[in-house]
C-alpha cells in the first residue's frame, strides 16, 4: 500500500493508465483534499477514473489531521504528507518542495517514474510500453527535463 497526492492520479488518469498503480501497489490510499483536487473537473478522465478505482476497492480515502502547517504546499500535498506520515508508508508526489517537507517528516517520496520503473520491474509493462506511457503524460502537460529523461531511459534499457 502506498499513499498518492493528486499530481500522479492526475497524470496516469489523463493518459489512460490509473491501473498501473493498482498493478505495482495493489491498493493506494488519500486523503480528502486529494479526492477534491482530482475530481474539480468532474467529467475528466482521472475523475472518472478515480470514482471507478474507488468504487472497485483498490483507491482507498481516509481523513487525516495536517501535521504541517506552511503555505508553500497545498492542502492536498499537506494532507497527503500527514497521512504517510501517520501510517508510516511510502508516498507518491512529484513536486520537489512537497518531497523535502515529506523527507523532513520521515516519509520515503517517489514520483511518477519511480512508477514506471517498478511497473517494468514487475513486469507489469514491457520497456517500450513504459516509454510510451511516459511520451503520453508529456503530451497531457507532464513535466521532465531532458536530462532526467535521458536517464530514465538508459535507467530502462539497463533493466
Amino acid at each position: 500500500m502506498i499513499v498518492s497526492n493528486a499530481s500522479p492520479l492526475i497524470v496516469l488518469g489523463k493518459v489512460g493508465q490509473l491501473q498501473l498503480l493498482k498493478a505495482c501497489f495493489e491498493r493506494i490510499i488519500i486523503p480528502p483534499a486529494v479526492v477534491e483536487e482530482v475530481l474539480a473537473q468532474a467529467e475528466s478522465a482521472e475523475a472518472l477514473a478515480l470514482r471507478q478505482g474507488i468504487a472497485d476497492g483498490w483507491i482507498l480515502t481516509e481523513k487525516v489531521k495536517p501535521l504541517l502547517r506552511t503555505a508553500v504546499m497545498g492542502k492536498g500535498e499537506t494532507e497527503a504528507i500527514s497521512l504517510a506520515a501517520k501510517k508510516k508508508y511510502r508516498l507518491l508526489l512529484d513536486d520537489d518542495t512537497a518531497k523535502a517537507y515529506a523527507t523532513l517528516s520521515g516519509v520515503e517520496a517517489h514520483g511518477m517514474l519511480y512508477v514506471l520503473l517498478l511497473a517494468v520491474k514487475k513486469k507489469k509493462i514491457s520497456r517500450d510500453e513504459a516509454k510510451d506511457v511516459l511520451q503520453q503524460m508529456i503530451l497531457s502537460g507532464f513535466y521532465i527535463s531532458t536530462e532526467i529523461y535521458a536517464r530514465f531511459v538508459d535507467l530502462l534499457e539497463s533493466m
